[in-house]
């Protein structure tokens, strides 16, 4: 009679699932115990140093997380899981410049990579790199265009570099999409403070500037458009309720100022 062939008595999915039940416990160093059985036992090797990274993560253990990380991505080149996992602790931990590494190799590997982009930008930021953040979202919204989260981080971005006609296009454009909740609450938020803003800089300059003045009389759209400011339809709404040629009586004994 031909002898059974015997079966592991734990698989490794049992065992992952006990590592996240000892961990839900709080007995981490168990868990990892546990998986470090699975390892012995497995030829999941990259599924379980991944599952050893998160859990290392989630107890702020990041050293340990990247190593288990490492061993992953090492123990499998061609899974984009692990290369996520490794890349998101890399910015934990605050090392950007090996996360932008590790997000080229991931776009190299998986082209249409979401995920890479969104860390790429990410890192960029941190490092304060905004104009290539800018570049990196802008091939997030072709490769996602129905996301509202993409405008709403590139919006933020052209304000940090004080390009407030471009943030608010992309405030505007938020809007549009209506995403609902705290996003579209903080971009409707946005949009009123840079409508504020642009009104008061359009009435400064058109106090001091005669001829932007007569243009905003004739056609403000225009006027504001050609000087770079982009107003919100309820900004527009509120400047063509601005009479600017009363404006011109602000300096009268000293004649008009030009600026061009």
């Amino acid at each position: 009679m031909a002898q059974r062939e015997r079966r592991p008595k734990y698989t490794t999915a049992d065992r992952i699932a006990r590592a996240h039940s000892l961990k839900d416990e709080g007995l981490l160093d168990d868990a990892i115990a546990e998986l470090r059985k699975a390892l012995r036992a497995s030829a999941e090797k990259s599924r379980i140093y991944r599952e050893m990274a998160v859990l290392f993560k989630s107890h702020h253990r990041l050293d340990e997380a990247l190593r288990a990380a490492r061993r992953a991505v090492k123990a499998d080149t061609n899974d984009p899981e692990s290369r996520e996992l490794l890349i998101s602790i890399l910015l934990e931990m605050h090392r950007c410049d090996e996360a932008i590494e590790e997000s080229k190799d991931l776009i190299a590997l998986s082209a249409n990579s979401i995920a890479a982009r969104d860390a790429l930008s990410t890192a960029y930021l941190q490092k304060g790199m905004l104009s290539k953040a800018i570049r990196v979202i802008n091939e997030l919204i072709s490769l996602d265009p129905s996301s509202p989260e993409n405008h709403f981080r590139k919006a933020i971005l052209h304000h940090q570099k004080g390009d407030v006609s471009s943030a608010m296009q992309e405030f505007c454009c938020v809007l549009e999409m209506a995403p609902g909740g705290q996003m579209e609450q903080d971009a409707e938020q946005a949009v009123r403070a840079l409508d504020t803003y642009q009104l008061r800089s359009i009435i400064t300059l058109a106090v001091e500037d005669y001829i932007f003045r007569t243009k905003l009389i004739r056609d403000p759209t225009a006027a504001t458009l050609e000087r770079g400011f982009y107003l919100s339809y309820t900004g527009m709404a509120a400047l063509s309720h601005i009479r600017f040629e009363d404006l011109g009586d602000i300096y009268p004994d000293t004649g008009q100022r030009h600026y061009h």
